[in-house]
């Protein structure tokens, strides 16, 4: 295969060995057309959508059941045979008032094929500053579930430009270890300092 002629199709990147234009072989790593133009306009888009469907239920426009039912893009006829019941059924859940007919059961057998605990089927979580984190985790109960709130410490800024001498770091007392050469802050390594999570 030519270098020229390296391309992906679809939005995962491949490295290929491939006859170059000087006549040598050598590894190429491609990326996709759709990877690079168009990935980062979908999370968008499909982020914004969410938010609109979010809005409807919050307004009273539409059930919990629909909500989901648009974001995770699954057909009515799928939901139902998933669920249990008939189509019929599950167009009635999908307004405020059909939603709020349905049993404890049947509520927790919509989450579980949503992949949600059943408390968020009657209420929505929003967090107002963006350092906040929220992890749902699942108990024994299936009723029941647990929610961890966090703050997320900010990142560190970037330490700089590496030293260009050997006892450079050391010596220079603004470096990033200080004078010892140890690290004066533990739990400010990449991955600890989080508050409350896990």
């Amino acid at each position: 295969m030519k270098e020229q002629d390296a391309k992906a199709v679809n939005a995962h990147q491949v490295v290929l060995y491939v006859e170059r234009t000087d006549d040598s072989y050598g590894p190429v790593q491609t990326g996709s057309y759709l990877a690079q133009e168009f990935i980062d306009d979908f999370f968008e888009k499909r982020e914004r959508y969410r938010l609109d469907c979010l809005r409807k239920l919050e307004a009273g426009e539409a059930s919990a059941v629909w909500y989901y039912l648009q974001t995770l893009g699954l057909a009515e006829a799928d939901l139902a045979v998933r669920v249990g019941v008939s189509r019929r059924a599950v167009r009635r859940h999908l307004t405020p008032s059909g939603f709020g007919e349905i049993d404890l059961r049947l509520a927790a057998r919509y989450a579980e094929v949503f992949g949600v605990p059943v408390a968020n089927l009657f209420q929505t979580i929003a967090a107002q500053d963006e350092r906040v984190e929220l992890h749902q985790e699942r108990t024994a109960n299936p009723l029941l579930t647990k929610t961890r709130v966090g703050i997320c410490e900010p990142s560190p800024p970037s330490p700089g430009p590496l030293p260009s001498r050997a006892g450079d770091r050391a010596d220079h007392p603004s470096s990033p270890t200080g004078a010892g050469g140890h690290d004066e802050n533990p739990s400010s390594s990449r991955g600890e300092g989080r508050v409350g999570v896990e």
